[in-house]
């Protein structure tokens, strides 16, 4: 469901685009898929973490 709802927002976006965001803790490093574009003219982002 989440690859679907991801899948439509990129439609809706202009200039998307995927990125790794990573993240230091006293568990360690984590590392998570970022998807980012432009939709009505503001620049979003959205992370799996």
């Amino acid at each position: 469901m989440r690859a679907l709802i991801a899948l439509l927002a990129l439609a809706a976006c202009t200039n998307p685009s995927l990125g790794v965001g990573f993240g230091v803790g006293a568990g360690g490093v984590s590392v998570s898929p970022v998807v980012s574009g432009t939709v009505g003219g503001v620049r979003t982002s959205v992370s799996a973490y």
